[in-house]
C-alpha cells in the first residue's frame, strides 16, 4: 500500500513540474515585432508563444510575415532599442 502512494505522489509531483515547465520569456516591447506598429492600435495584441519567446503582433498578417523569416525579426529582440 505504502508502495502505490509513493508511486502516485510521485507521478503528480512529475506531472505538476511538466504543465509546469517553463514560462515564455516575456515580450520586451511594446510594439508589434513585424510593422513596428504600436501595439493595440490596430484592435487587441496578438501574443504568441515562439519556442519559449513571447512574441508580440499587431495583427494576423504579421504572423505570417513573421513565419516566413523568424531568425530575422528574432533579431529585433536582441538589438539595442531605437530611441
Amino acid at each position: 500500500m505504502k508502495l502505490h502512494i509513493l508511486t502516485a505522489l510521485a507521478c503528480t509531483t512529475l506531472l505538476s513540474a511538466t504543465i509546469h515547465a517553463a514560462e515564455p520569456i516575456p515580450y520586451p516591447s511594446t510594439k508589434c515585432i513585424v510593422s513596428d506598429e504600436k501595439l493595440g492600435e490596430m484592435g487587441p495584441p496578438i501574443m504568441v508563444d515562439y519556442k519559449g519567446q513571447q512574441v508580440g503582433f499587431c495583427c494576423k498578417s504579421c504572423i505570417g510575415d513573421f513565419d516566413k523569416e523568424p531568425a530575422k525579426y528574432l533579431a529585433k529582440l536582441k538589438a539595442p532599442a531605437k530611441p
